[in-house]
């Protein structure tokens, strides 16, 4: 492994170390501060304890996923830079994708995105229209379902060459 792969794989090894700590504050903040998320809002539109649990959690995985996608992104734009310093260095990089852990962690990226997509489009859709329990319910059922069907999909394309 070159240097330069080297300080890739640490940087992003820091930044997932970030994404988990964020992840761990963010569900302990949800679990300590259990009455914050019922309070005002379009939570409070939505019903019973219960169905405000899953909206919570459904919000906390929403904070983690786009910390995960901006932590990437961010790393991204610094490995694409490299090809204005050296396309051999842009080369060097890109390599570490082919490998089977970062297509392992690329699927799991897909899947985040994927999740926030569609959670993204059901919070304003829960912004836009007074929906009712049900709805919201079936809303967020239907993004965790669209996450899973179409995250398998490409979790396949993507792995199928590690395999």
């Amino acid at each position: 492994m070159s240097a330069l792969q080297t300080a890739f794989v640490s940087i992003l090894s820091v930044l997932l170390v970030s994404v988990v700590l964020f992840a761990v504050y963010a569900v302990r903040g949800a679990l300590l501060i259990r009455s914050s998320a019922a309070d005002g809002g379009w939570i409070g539109r939505i019903g019973r304890t219960r169905d405000r649990d899953v909206q919570r959690w459904a919000f906390v995985a929403h904070r983690v996923t786009g910390m995960a996608i901006f932590a990437f992104l961010t790393l991204h734009i610094f490995d694409v830079a490299l090809l204005a310093v050296s396309s051999s260095r842009f080369d060097n990089v890109h390599r570490l994708y082919g490998t089977a852990p970062m297509r392992v962690f690329e699927s799991l990226l897909c899947m985040a995105i994927l999740f926030h997509t569609f959670n993204g489009l059901r919070l304003v859709l829960l912004d836009v229209a007074d929906v009712g329990v049900v709805t919201a319910r079936r809303l967020l059922n239907g993004s965790v379902a669209l996450t899973i069907v179409l995250g398998a999909l490409t979790s396949v394309v993507i792995l199928r060459p590690a395999i």
